[in-house]
C-alpha cells in the first residue's frame, strides 16, 4: 500500500500560533513522554540513527512537542526533517505521516492538508489522527459541515481529550457556547490527570468558553486553576488579562500579557500588551510593544499581520493583499473577517459587504467579527444591525482595542437616532 506523496508538498513552515487549532494538534498514541526542552532533543537526535524510521519518527514528534511548547519555528523544521528521513527509510511509517500533516497544518497549507488527510483516512479508517485533522484541514478552509462529519467519524472511532476538543471549539464558533461549555467540560474530565499540561490547556478551553458566555469571573478561577496545575502557560496568562481588563485593571491586565510575552513571544501577545499599555495612556511603551508585535507578525502570520495594520491605521491597501493572500489559504470566519474589515478601508464597499455576511454566518461571539460586522452596515445604511454589532463589541470579551473601541462608539453615536420601522415594531 503506496503512501501519499506528502513529502513532494512544498511547505513554507510558520511560527506556531498561540490559541485557535493549534491547541488540539495532539500527536498519537506512541508520542514519548516530554522532555526537559531542545537540549534533551539535540541529545535525542544524536542518539536516534537516520536510518531507523522509528526512532527517527519519535524524534519528529519530540520536535514537534517543542515546537507546540515555545511556539519556534525551527522546530517544526527539525520536525518535518526527521520525519522524511523515516519515511525515506520507511513510505508507510504512520507516526511520521502524522507528523507531516502537522506541519501541513502548521504552515497554513490546508488545501494539502485535506488532500493528504483525506487519502489518510481512505489508507486508516481506523485512525481517529487523520480524522481529526480531516476535520481541522475542513474547519480552516470555511466548510464546517465537512469538518463536522469529520468530527463525528473522530468522535465514533475514539472518544478521547483531543475529540472532545475539537467538537468543543466548533460548536463555540456556532455561537453555540452552553454545548460548548457542555463538551469542554467532558475533555477536561477525560485528561490524563497525571498530564499537568493537558489539564492546564483542558482547563483553558473551558475558560475561553466561559468567556465567550460572559461570565468572566468562572473564566477566571478556570485560568488561574490551570496556572496552578502549569505555572507559566501562556494561554492562562492570555486569559487573566482579559477578565482584568474586562474588569478595568489596566495594570494587572499588563502584567499578565506580560507574563505571557516571556512565556512565548508571540506577534498577538505583543499586541495585547500594547493594547493594554495605550488604554493606560502609557503611549511610548505602548507604540514599543506594537512595533515588536508587526515584526513577529511579518514572520508568523499574514492574517495577523493585516489585522495590526488594520487597527493601527497604517497601510490599508498592503493589509487587503495580506488578507486576500490569506484567504486563498484558508476561508474560515476570522479570516473572512479581517478581510471584510480591509475592504472596508480601502473602500470596497460590496465586497465588504459579501464578506462580512460570509464571516457572521455561524453566529460566533467574537468582538471582533461584530465590530466588522458593524461597520460594514453602519457603512451600508443598516442602523438596526450597525447598532445591534457595535454594542456587541464594546460589551463582549476580549475588549476591543482602545482605538477600535472608540472608534465603534463615535460611528454609534452618528447613527440615526430615530430605529427603523422594523426595529420599532419589535
Amino acid at each position: 500500500m503506496a503512501a501519499p506523496r506528502i513529502l513532494a508538498v512544498g511547505v513554507a513552515v510558520a511560527a506556531v500560533a498561540a490559541g485557535g487549532l493549534v491547541r488540539w494538534l495532539t500527536l498519537s498514541a506512541h508520542e514519548p513522554a516530554p522532555l526537559d526542552g531542545p537540549e534533551a532533543l539535540v541529545q535525542m537526535a544524536r542518539a536516534s540513527r537516520e536510518d531507523d524510521p522509528a526512532a527517527q519518527a519519535r524524534l519528529a514528534q519530540a520536535w514537534m512537542r517543542e515546537a507546540h511548547r515555545t511556539g519556534e519555528a525551527r522546530y517544526v523544521e527539525r520536525a518535518r526533517l526527521a520525519a522524511r528521513r523515516a519515511l525515506l527509510a520507511d513510505p508507510e511509517q504512520v507516526d511520521a505521516l502524522k507528523v507531516e500533516l502537522l506541519v501541513l497544518h502548521q504552515g497554513h497549507q490546508f488545501q494539502a492538508l485535506r488532500d493528504a488527510a483525506l487519502e489518510l483516512t481512505r489508507q486508516y479508517p481506523h485512525d481517529a489522527f487523520f480524522q481529526g485533522l480531516l476535520g481541522d484541514a475542513w474547519l480552516e478552509l470555511g466548510s464546517y459541515d465537512e469538518a463536522a462529519a469529520a468530527y463525528t467519524r473522530m468522535m465514533d472511532l475514539k472518544p478521547s481529550h483531543a475529540t472532545y476538543t475539537r467538537v468543543g471549539y466548533l460548536r463555540l464558533m456556532e455561537g453555540d457556547v452552553e454545548g460548548a461549555i457542555s463538551v469542554l467540560k467532558l475533555a477536561a474530565s477525560s485528561a490524563d490527570a497525571m498530564d499537568d499540561d493537558m489539564v492546564a490547556r483542558a482547563l483553558c478551553e473551558l475558560g475561553d468558553a466561559f468567556l465567550a458566555q460572559g461570565s468572566p469571573d468562572i473564566a477566571f478561577d478556570y485560568f488561574s486553576v490551570a496556572l496552578s496545575r502549569r505555572p507559566g502557560l501562556d494561554r492562562a496568562h492570555v486569559g487573566r488579562g482579559h477578565v482584568l481588563r474586562a474588569r478595568g485593571d489596566d495594570a494587572a491586565a499588563a502584567e499578565e500579557f506580560r507574563a505571557a510575552v516571556a512565556a512565548r513571544p508571540l506577534a498577538g501577545y505583543h499586541a495585547l500588551l500594547a493594547e493594554t499599555l495605550e488604554a493606560q495612556g502609557l503611549a511610548a511603551q505602548a507604540q514599543a510593544e506594537y512595533t515588536r508585535a508587526l515584526e513577529s507578525a511579518a514572520r508568523e502570520d499574514a492574517r495577523e499581520q493585516a489585522r495590526l495594520l488594520l487597527d493601527l491605521g497604517r497601510d490599508a491597501p498592503r493589509a487587503e493583499r495580506l488578507a486576500r493572500e490569506e484567504h486563498e489559504r484558508r476561508q474560515d470566519v476570522f479570516t473572512q473577517g479581517i478581510l471584510a474589515q480591509a475592504l472596508l478601508a480601502v473602500g470596497k464597499l460590496n465586497e465588504a459587504r459579501v464578506m462580512a455576511r460570509n464571516a457572521t454566518r455561524l453566529g460566533t461571539r467574537s468582538t471582533r467579527l461584530d465590530y466588522v460586522a458593524g461597520l460594514v452596515d453602519a457603512a451600508s445604511g443598516d442602523v438596526p444591525a450597525a447598532r445591534r454589532h457595535l454594542t456587541a463589541a464594546l460589551q463582549g470579551i476580549p475588549r476591543l482595542p482602545p482605538r477600535q473601541a472608540r472608534h465603534a462608539r463615535d460611528v454609534l453615536g452618528s447613527l440615526d437616532p430615530k430605529p427603523h420601522t422594523s426595529e420599532r415594531l419589535r
